[in-house]
C-alpha cells in the first residue's frame, strides 16, 4: 500500500503478529507417596508431561502432569527404574485475557527440583519402604493475541521547491 502525504510517500505492508497480552511467572507444587523395594535412591528426574490451557477472563488454568523417572537400588542390589505421572492444576492470573480464537498461550520452563525422602520399612518381611516427594516447579506463562499491523516499509522524501522567485529591480 502506497500512502501519499505532502511531499513524503510512505509504502507499508500488513503484517500478522502476535502481540503479548501480558505474562506471569507460575509455581506448581505436588506431592506424592509411593511404595517401593528400595534401599537407597539414585536420582529423580522431573519433567513436565502432556497439559491443556484454559482461558478465562483474566486468568489462564493449566492442566496437565509431570513426569517423573525414579532411579534407585533395590534389596537385591540391582539398579531399577520407575515412572511416575503426578497430575497437577494451577490458576494464573493475567489482566486483559480474554477467551478468543485468536489467544495463543505459550509455555516455558523456568525450573524444576525435586525433594525426596525414603522411609525404610518397618522390621519385617515382605513390606517394602516408602519414597515421599516434593516437586515444585516454575512455569512462564505467556498470553498473546494475533492481530494485524500496518508497517512502514519505505519513505521518500521530496524536497520542497518554491517556485516564485524574487527578482531584485535595478530600476531604483
Amino acid at each position: 500500500m502506497i500512502i501519499q502525504k505532502q511531499n513524503l510517500v510512505l509504502n507499508t505492508e500488513r503484517l500478522k503478529v502476535l502481540r503479548v497480552i501480558g505474562e506471569r511467572v507460575a509455581q506448581v507444587v505436588v506431592e506424592s507417596e509411593v511404595p517401593i523395594d528400595a534401599i537407597k535412591i539414585d536420582k529423580i528426574e522431573a519433567q513436565l508431561g502432556p497439559f491443556e490451557d484454559h482461558v478465562f477472563k483474566n486468568k489462564v488454568v493449566k492442566q496437565g502432569t509431570i513426569h517423573k523417572q525414579i532411579f534407585y537400588v533395590d534389596s537385591d542390589n540391582f539398579v531399577r527404574h520407575i515412572a511416575e505421572d503426578i497430575p497437577y492444576m494451577l490458576t494464573v492470573e493475567i489482566p486483559g485475557v480474554k477467551p478468543s480464537d485468536f489467544v495463543e498461550v505459550q509455555n516455558h520452563l523456568v525450573d524444576i527440583d525435586t525433594d525426596f525422602q525414603l522411609v525404610p520399612c518397618p522390621s519385617g518381611l515382605g513390606q517394602r519402604a516408602t519414597l515421599r516427594q516434593k516437586v515444585v516447579a516454575h512455569i512462564l506463562v505467556k498470553v498473546s493475541e494475533w492481530s494485524q499491523v500496518d508497517v512502514v516499509t519505505n519513505v521518500q522524501s521530496f524536497p520542497q521547491i518554491n517556485s516564485m522567485q524574487r527578482t531584485s529591480c535595478k530600476c531604483c
